[in-house]
């Protein structure tokens, strides 16, 4: 499952490559929704995931992700920062994604 998550993140990457060099109005609809899909797919992973979550070691108030996990867990959250940004550049509310060089 980690190295799924780690594919996504990969894909994802080379889709906002290809809105940053080509872009427009409707490449950048389609990039929201493939974000979506891929945000969407990670929360699925990281809900269903049915490894070791939390690690042996936990100090008194905390309890630590495993590797494994905590790849998921931070995929998930890049992604859905990323697709926060796609959703304030396709409305108009900021450009900070797809501004220029």
């Amino acid at each position: 499952m980690p190295l799924i998550a780690i594919l996504i993140d990969l894909i994802t990457l080379g889709g906002y490559f290809l809105q940053l060099n080509n872009g427009g109005p409707t490449l950048y609809l389609l990039g929201l929704i493939f974000q979506t899909i891929m945000t969407v797919l990670l929360l699925i992973i990281m809900i269903g995931y049915h490894g070791k979550k939390y690690s042996g070691f936990r100090p008194e108030g905390y309890s630590y992700l495993t590797i494994r996990y905590g790849i998921i867990v931070i995929s998930f959250v890049l992604n859905g920062i990323a697709l926060f940004l796609y959703g304030l550049n396709y409305f108009g509310i900021n450009d900070i994604v797809f501004s220029g060089f």
